[in-house]
């Protein structure tokens, strides 16, 4: 039985490729060490941006936007929450100490108190009457502010105290809509 010339070259060469692999042990080393260097990168990327995920807050520092009149009307639901309270000053009320300032908001008939911890200044356009949004959080039925500012009511031809419509969420949403469109 005669054995083709081709198939021994073939097997010859089969028996060459197994003793003679295609990567050396050099390059299998350099292989493994870069993709542990690019898997431990790719870890410390998750890790940070899952970390900066779970340390921005999930909910927790989110500011929820109210009127004066609904906090006043039902505190409960807004306890433990970072307020952006909006309404006018209540004239008369303001009481200043120093830095800091007590006074009332209030809106559509309803007075809600804010204590300020004057860490800024107040605004120069701040005074009685004057439409206000208050940062803060509920402390015993008041709020305590951080952060005041006030808008000059007088620019949005808004009423005055004493005048029809002083004091209503409809003359804030007048101002604000004349604020956007001016």
């Amino acid at each position: 039985m005669t054995v083709d010339p081709g198939f021994i070259l073939c097997v010859r060469q089969l028996r060459e490729s197994y003793d003679n692999p295609i990567a050396t042990a050099h390059d299998v080393i350099f292989f493994v060490s870069v993709n542990r260097r690019f898997l431990a990168i790719l870890v410390l990327i998750l890790a940070s941006l899952m970390g900066l995920y779970f340390l921005s807050g999930s909910g927790t520092t989110s500011v929820l936007l109210a009127n004066a009149s609904d906090v006043a009307d039902r505190p409960d639901q807004f306890q433990d929450r970072e307020l952006r309270v909006r309404g006018f000053v209540k004239p008369g009320s303001i009481l200043r100490m120093g830095d800091e300032a007590e006074f009332i908001v209030e809106l559509d008939g309803k007075n809600l108190p804010v204590v300020y911890d004057g860490n800024s200044q107040l605004p120069d356009t701040f005074g009685d009457a004057a439409p206000v949004r208050v940062d803060g959080h509920l402390k015993d039925g008041k709020l305590m502010a951080h952060k005041v500012e006030a808008k000059c009511a007088s620019k949005y031809d808004a009423p005055h105290a004493g005048q029809p419509g002083y004091g209503t969420s409809e003359a804030l949403d007048a101002m604000q809509s004349a604020e956007r469109d001016g």
